[in-house]
């Protein structure tokens, strides 16, 4: 029996659009050459060994842990007047490595390319509640201002307030509006010196990943979730204010979520499923793209989520009903390689 499409579980008033959570499939989606790679597996062949040992001395792939790291050892020796000049060296190139495999992530012309195919991308605006993402890229960001362009009930939680830097606030919001919620963090991320997360913006910049690019020469490092399991996901999230905000209003939704391009891993996602578990989510509309395994794929959710009524649709055609749900009087399906 061959899965419906997202429409058809629309139509038939299965699922309501209250919610959404999105992983790399979505990215992968819309941008056909998106590596999904960490951005450490990205550079790790042309990095030298010694800045590779120290990746696995800390046992890590998060950059900015090592970059961290390195900074206070340099302070450690200079209070014992030991010279740090190998340590200086090292944290250079390791800095170097990061904005290379953001580059390889990102074009330099990335905004411009991708924003008229997110222009054409109906899925944020479909969803009513809350939009939540796992990705670290600047996909998500972007669908965020091409949603502001048409509808400006819409926000990520980060405004200027009394300061002169875009931030984050936990100040209450309209239940109306559209919330996008980080839940491992981005590029466009990071905590300043004030303690405060801080989203970078273009400025004078043509490009936002040029901006990103300028924060990290100034050591601003991107706050995003890159460990490999879940039990050191779910450590960072908790060390991190605006990280176990987006957690918690994850492990808090009510209603109905509908799942795109997440494969709900369990030993990389585990965490993500009992925030879901824990909620009081009623209904799930999960997607599955490898339509030969929907009977496994089927049977390892159903364990995840027995306490919910779960219904499965090809996520192969999710665009394309999220296209005709905002356009009911389209002629005809609207092709993905549109997106």
């Amino acid at each position: 029996m061959s899965l419906p499409s997202y429409k058809q579980l629309y139509d038939e008033q299965k699922i309501q659009t209250d919610h959404l959570l999105i992983g790399n499939g979505f990215s992968v989606a819309i941008w056909r050459d998106f590596n999904y790679q960490s951005l450490y597996e990205i550079e790790e062949k042309f990095m030298e060994e010694k800045d590779k040992m120290l990746f696995e001395l800390f046992k890590t792939k998060n950059f900015e842990y090592v970059l961290e790291s390195l900074i206070k050892a340099q302070n450690i020796n200079q209070i014992f007047g030991i010279d740090s000049e190998v340590l200086k060296e090292s944290y250079k190139r390791i800095k170097k490595h990061l904005i290379q495999s953001i580059l390889k992530v990102h074009k330099d012309n990335f905004d411009t390319e991708i924003a008229l195919k997110l222009s054409r991308n109906y899925t944020i605006r479909t969803f009513k509640q809350s939009i939540f993402t796992t990705n670290y890229d600047l996909i998500s960001y972007w669908l965020y201002i091409e949603q502001l362009k048409v509808n400006p009930n819409v926000t990520d939680f980060f405004g200027r307030g009394d300061k002169d830097y875009v931030h984050f606030s936990r100040s209450k919001v309209d239940k109306n509006i559209l919330k996008l919620y980080y839940l491992h963090g981005g590029l466009h991320l990071f905590v300043n010196k004030d303690n405060e997360i801080e989203k970078v913006t273009k400025k004078k910049h043509n490009y936002l990943i040029n901006a990103i690019v300028e924060s990290i020469n100034n050591n601003n490092f991107p706050l995003y979730v890159s460990e490999g399991n879940w039990q050191r996901k779910l450590e960072q999230i908790e060390a991190n204010k605006y990280l176990r905000f987006c957690y918690d209003a994850l492990s808090n939704l009510s209603g109905h979520l509908t799942i795109f391009g997440h494969s709900l891993n369990e030993k990389t996602d585990y965490h993500i499923i009992e925030a879901i578990k824990q909620s009081n989510i009623e209904v799930i509309a999960y997607g599955i793209y490898e339509i030969e395994q929907k009977e496994s794929i089927k049977e390892r959710i159903n364990s995840y989520f027995s306490n919910k009524k779960i219904y499965y649709y090809n996520s192969r055609d999710f665009f394309n009903s999220v296209y005709e749900i905002n356009n009911p009087l389209a002629f005809g399906s609207y092709s993905i390689k549109q997106i």
